[in-house]
């Protein structure tokens, strides 16, 4: 069969669309890792780390749902649903029995399955750290694009102290102008309440219970594993550290003009030997002409003289700040990798999911099987050609 230009140019075309797609087609094959992390905090004190955090710090990574959203989960016994508060989370996470989430496949790890469990234990048995979270997951590790961060929550429950300022619960103050502006606003009459109703009264007036305070994790942010040609860690964690701080309670007065000057000397004749001297003057010099009669000189003080409160009174409370961990490391699989920060670290390993191993020997078996199967007709075909040819051969006379 000849092949002619017009034929020729659809096969050709057909030929390259063919080539191109492949590397899509190789990106776009499901890379299986199970990545474990550590995070853990220093026992150190705030002031021994000599940096400087300006407060409030704040996350700007958008996180997904929580790594730990089954903990939050509601029971299907639970009529109604009520989400489990905790004081404090579990710091080990065995993810046996939980459901694969997201696009990605990701599926938490069982303590048989944590390969840093050695580690672990170093870090809990040291008394220079405490460790605030140790779990794994396993998915398929998309590209920086589709990749999102986990959100990662850790450590104490600090919502029963601290309000979301930071501030310790009942400190917060306000004026007397917000005070008298809500009075005025809340109208008993408007309310239908009376103030000599039963206190069951009142709230049944309303009928609404307060919303429980969200919660203020102890170490909470985001991390993500990407692969772009190379397996990419991006990690942004704020740690929070109860703290004590100085307040100032008052001001210095402004200095007050000064009064007029008095003169440097007045003689003052007393003719008690006790004489009664303000605050202002102090007793310069006592002249006594004769036994009967004692002459008291007095002069101003300029030190005395008032001029304005010159100290400066402060208060010591205990607030809440955050302390931000944000960095980016571009890692290969199999190696333990160390995240450093003055008041809290990470260990984290992305290792080749035995998933995708079985996967590849499987499509290795398949392809060597296909490759058999497409060999044996071939070798079929051979011989019974090559068995035809030597009947042919046999049945022609002898010249």
């Amino acid at each position: 069969m000849r092949l002619t230009l017009k034929t020729a140019l659809p096969l050709c075309s057909l030929a390259v669309v063919s080539l191109i797609s492949l590397p899509s087609f190789a990106q776009e094959e499901p890379r299986w890792f199970d990545v474990e992390v550590i995070f853990f905090k220093r026992n150190v004190s705030v002031e021994s780390s000599q940096e400087y955090w300006p407060q409030p710090q704040s996350l700007n990574a958008s996180t997904s749902e929580p790594l730990l959203a089954p903990l939050f989960g509601c029971s299907e016994e639970q009529e109604p649903c009520i989400a489990p508060r905790f004081d404090k989370l579990p710091v080990s996470i065995d993810g046996r029995g939980w459901p694969i989430s997201g696009a990605t496949k990701r599926q938490m790890l069982n303590k048989d399955q944590l390969e840093l469990n050695e580690e672990f234990a170093k870090l809990t048995q040291h008394a220079a750290f405490t460790p605030l979270l140790h779990l794994g997951w396993r998915e398929i590790v998309a590209p920086r694009n589709r990749a999102k961060h986990y959100q990662v929550q850790a450590g104490e429950d600090f919502s029963t102290r601290f309000n979301q300022e930071g501030r310790l619960l009942g400190s917060v103050s306000f004026s007397n102008e917000q005070y008298v502006e809500e009075s005025q606003s809340f109208d008993l009459a408007a309310e239908n309440i009376s103030l000599f109703d039963e206190p069951t009264t009142a709230v049944s007036a309303y009928d609404v219970e307060p919303e429980p305070e969200p919660a203020i994790w102890e170490l909470e942010g985001g991390i993500r594993v990407y692969l772009q040609h190379y397996l990419y860690i991006e990690s942004e964690l704020l740690l929070k550290r109860p703290v004590e701080v100085e307040l100032l309670l008052n001001e210095p007065e402004p200095q007050l003009e000064q009064p007029a000057e008095l003169p440097l000397q007045q003689t003052v004749i007393a003719e008690e030997t006790t004489v009664e001297v303000p605050d202002n003057v102090v007793v310069a010099e006592v002249v006594v002409p004769n036994e009967e009669q004692q002459v008291v000189v007095l002069s101003a003080d300029a030190e005395t003289v008032e001029q304005g409160s010159l100290i400066s009174e402060y208060q010591t409370e205990e607030q809440l700040h955050s302390f931000k961990f944000d960095q980016k490391r571009r890692v290969r699989s199999g190696e333990i990798h160390y995240f450093d920060h003055p008041l809290m670290g990470m260990l984290i390993q992305i290792r080749r999911s035995p998933e995708e191993q079985t996967n590849a020997s499987v499509e290795k078996a398949d392809t060597t099987s296909e490759s058999i199967q497409a060999a044996e007709p071939a070798s079929l075909t051979e011989a019974s050609e090559l068995t035809s040819e030597q009947a042919s051969t046999s049945a022609m006379p002898a010249s």
